[in-house]
C-alpha cells in the first residue's frame, strides 16, 4: 500500500510540474491571427529554446477588451501587448515589465510611437483637426492606443472634443488598424486613426498608395522618421503576470535583452531587440486625462 501510495504522490507532483513548465504568452494581435503568429511565434520559440524544461506557447488575442479577461482569469503567464492595455494589467493584476520593444522601421530602431490622423486627398475640407467639426471618424476601438486614444488626447489638448463635434465616431468590426485604411480610401470614413509607421509599412508592401492620403496636424520629431499626429510614447511592452516566479521572469528578461538583432525572432518579429522597461508614466497620465478607468467598462 505505501508503494502504490508513493506512486500516486509521485505522478501527482510530476503532473504539477509539468502544468507549471507550460507557460502561455498572449499577444495583442492587432493585425490579426494569422500575423501575430508569423510575427511573434519565433521569439516565444526561442524562450522555450533557452529556458530547458519549459514550455511557451503563443495565444493571439485580436480584442484588447478579451486581454482583460483573459488576464483576470489567469489564462496566460506572459503578455505581450499595448502599452495602455500593460498598464490596465499592471494596475488590475500586478503585471511586471519586463521589456519594452525596441521595433526595426524602415532601418532604424524605434522604442516610441504615436498616432496618425489621416483623410482621403479628395477631403479638401479636412486640413487641421478642427476640421474634423461634423465629420466621421473611424479608429480602431475605444481601448487601442495608438488606434485612437493617442490622437483622442491630442484632439483634446488642441479645443476639438470628438466626442462632441464628430458626426460619427466609428469602430472597426475586425478590430484591426488595415480596416481603418480601408475605410478611409473607401470614402466610408472621413478620417481615421492608425499607429504610427503602419502607413508606411502598408505602402512599402503595396498595399497602400500614399499619395491618396493626407496626414492631418503632421509633426516634425527629431529622430523620428514617420507620419505622426501626436506625441511619442514607450512601445509595447513585454510583461510577466504576478504569478510568474521572479526567477523566471528574470531568465525570461535576461533572454529578452540578449536577442540578436539578425536573429529570426527578431526579423520575423520587425525589431531591433528588447530594453530594459521604459518609463511608462505618461501612459498612467493620458489614461487619467481620457478619463479611462482599468476594466471592461
Amino acid at each position: 500500500m505505501r508503494i502504490i501510495f508513493l506512486v500516486m504522490t509521485l505522478c501527482v507532483l510530476f503532473n504539477n510540474i509539468a502544468v507549471a513548465d507550460d507557460h502561455k504568452v498572449a499577444v495583442r494581435a492587432y493585425q490579426g491571427i494569422e500575423y501575430a503568429i508569423s510575427h511573434w511565434g519565433p521569439t516565444v520559440k526561442l524562450l522555450e529554446k533557452k529556458i530547458p524544461g519549459h514550455t511557451f506557447t503563443l495565444v493571439p488575442i485580436v480584442s484588447l477588451k478579451e486581454v482583460i479577461v483573459r488576464a483576470g482569469n489567469n489564462e496566460f503567464d506572459f503578455v505581450i501587448t499595448n502599452p495602455s492595455s500593460f498598464v490596465e494589467i499592471e494596475q488590475l493584476f500586478g503585471a511586471r515589465p519586463l521589456a519594452t520593444l525596441n521595433n526595426r522601421r524602415a532601418d532604424t530602431a524605434q522604442d516610441r510611437f504615436g498616432s496618425v490622423i489621416f483623410t482621403h486627398v479628395k477631403n479638401n475640407d479636412i486640413l487641421k483637426i478642427k476640421d474634423l467639426e461634423g465629420k466621421s471618424l473611424m479608429v480602431v476601438s475605444e481601448r487601442a492606443f495608438g488606434g485612437w486614444q493617442v490622437a483622442w488626447l491630442e484632439m483634446l489638448e488642441q479645443g476639438f472634443n470628438p466626442q462632441k463635434l464628430l458626426k460619427n465616431l466609428m469602430f472597426t468590426k475586425s478590430n484591426t488598424q488595415p480596416e481603418v485604411v480601408q475605410a478611409v480610401l473607401d470614402g466610408k470614413a472621413d478620417a481615421g486613426v492608425v499607429r504610427t509607421d503602419l502607413l508606411e509599412r502598408m505602402e512599402a508592401a503595396g498595399k497602400v498608395d500614399m499619395r491618396y492620403l493626407r496626414i492631418i496636424n503632421n509633426k516634425d520629431i527629431k529622430g523620428f522618421p514617420f507620419f505622426i499626429s501626436t506625441k511619442l510614447y514607450p512601445e509595447w511592452a513585454f510583461a510577466a503576470m504576478n504569478s510568474v516566479p521572479v526567477e523566471l521572469s528574470q531568465q525570461v528578461k535576461k533572454i529578452l535583452f540578449a536577442v540578436d538583432p539578425d536573429s529570426e525572432a527578431a526579423r520575423k518579429g520587425q525589431y531591433v531587440g528588447w530594453l530594459p522597461p521604459r518609463d511608462y508614466s505618461t501612459v498612467r497620465a493620458l489614461l487619467k486625462t481620457l478619463k479611462i478607468q482599468p476594466g471592461l467598462q
